[in-house]
């Protein structure tokens, strides 16, 4: 069965134009400006007041970390990691991982997104909720060993676990990264074993680079470098790399970065909630460098909203340089599709005919749009997630008139309660 999308502005490039969108299995087939004819097994849904756009890509994030939302909160990042992420992180068990990917999926989908980079350990269960809820997702367990000792060595055998597990599982939804956390969690050696298990199964590095200006001083004091400097020097940029944060760079990491593989992650509400500082994307972007759009986790960032962070990376770039012309609302989504999907390797991020069908409707006609006079403004600056109204991934619906139909929504929540609660006692 396919999908007509009547009647609908559509964002196709740079603009929007009104459009017949034909959606044909998981592809789409079909954009014109003519009316198509429908076809008995169709789904027809009036586009009337609504706005067509790619399905967001969350091209940074922390899954189960959901359930520690508000659990610690402004304090430094160093000290939210060691004293109270970590300890918890040991503890927490399969189903807690499951259900608290689960949590953050449902959130996701309702915010428009289609497509998540996850970075985090116990895989499997991830996997599984990702699988159920019908998104696509690069997926990877996360390594933090300084040596390539027994227990380096037991946390690469883990990825690579994971890589064999997962890559292409969900009929193509979902694929694999491999992910080193930081310079200063993993020694040189484990970052030379990352690079050529990346190399060896054609699959990017994804990490946390430059977050912090105490990341940058280590890196000076230990490496004799910056962190860019470091992972250019052992070849890191020779694979694709997904680089999340990347606040505290200078002029010469910027030109590393433009001439390496890189795609800058910003995270603009997580780093300004943690105080690490702002990512200067206007220059990263000015460079060449692919810059997309992540949330981080929602225990940094308390959500995992796409149109939160939309708006958020534009108000800081123009706040910042006390000019209002940059970094204009057009750019600002095309980050959030485009930009994020070619940084991942999966599709275009466009609504265009052999294109993956992963396609959002937002409502322009609530009260909170309304008028639209400029789409893209609109998107970035007026709509919030509860303006998403329905979803579609690979040519499923997720989410059809605001209802979720791939998770049992209440059933999340229960569960979610009951593990929280379980640990408070």
């Amino acid at each position: 069965m396919g999908i007509l999308l009547r009647n609908v502005l559509a964002v196709t490039g740079e603009s929007t134009t009104t459009v017949d969108l034909r959606v044909d299995g998981e592809t789409i087939s079909t954009v014109s400006t003519e009316r198509l004819s429908a076809r008995p097994d169709e789904t027809i849904i009036n586009g009337e007041g609504k706005l067509a756009i790619p399905g967001f890509v969350n091209a940074h994030t922390h899954l189960p970390m959901s359930l520690f939302r508000g659990l610690a909160e402004e304090i430094p990042l160093n000290r939210w990691l060691e004293d109270h992420i970590w300890p918890r992180e040991r503890n927490l068990k399969p189903e807690e991982v499951y259900w608290g990917a689960l949590l953050g999926l449902a959130e996701m989908i309702r915010s428009g997104i289609t497509l998540c980079a996850d970075m985090y350990f116990q895989t499997d269960e991830i996997g599984r909720a990702v699988e159920e809820a019908g998104l696509r997702a690069i997926l990877s367990c996360g390594i933090i060993a300084e040596r390539l000792d027994a227990h380096g060595k037991a946390e690469l055998d883990k990825a690579a676990e994971a890589i064999a597990r997962w890559e292409g599982a969900a009929g193509g939804r979902i694929t694999t990264a491999v992910s080193p956390h930081a310079i200063y969690t993993c020694g040189e050696e484990i970052w030379h074993a990352a690079i050529e298990l990346a190399a060896d199964h054609k699959i990017p590095l994804h990490t946390h680079l430059c977050e912090t200006q105490g990341e940058a001083d280590w890196s000076q004091k230990n490496l004799g470098m910056s962190p860019i400097a470091f992972l250019s020097q052992i070849g890191v940029f020779s694979v694709p790399v997904l680089a999340a944060h990347c606040v505290h760079v200078g002029n010469e990491d910027i030109r590393l970065l433009a001439e390496g593989t890189a795609t800058v992650v910003h995270c603009p509400k997580s780093n300004s909630k943690l105080g690490s500082g702002i990512s200067p994307i206007v220059a990263l972007r000015d460079a060449g460098v692919n810059v997309a759009l992540g949330t981080d986790g929602a225990a940094t960032n308390n959500s995992l909203d796409m149109f939160e962070e939309m708006r958020m990376a534009a108000l800081l770039a123009k706040g910042c340089s006390c000019d209002p012309t940059v970094l204009p609302a057009r750019s600002v989504v095309k980050m959030a599709t485009e930009n994020g999907a070619n940084g991942l390797g999966i599709g275009t991020g466009r609504l265009a005919a052999g294109e993956p069908a992963d396609i959002v409707l937002v409502d322009l006609d609530s009260i909170r749009t309304l008028p639209a006079y400029e789409p893209f403004s609109a998107l970035v600056y007026a709509a919030h997630a509860q303006d998403v109204t329905d979803v579609i991934v690979a040519g499923r619906f997720l989410l059809r008139q605001g209802e979720l139909l791939a998770i049992d929504e209440e059933r999340v929540r229960h569960e979610v309660k009951k593990l929280v609660n379980r640990q408070a006692n």
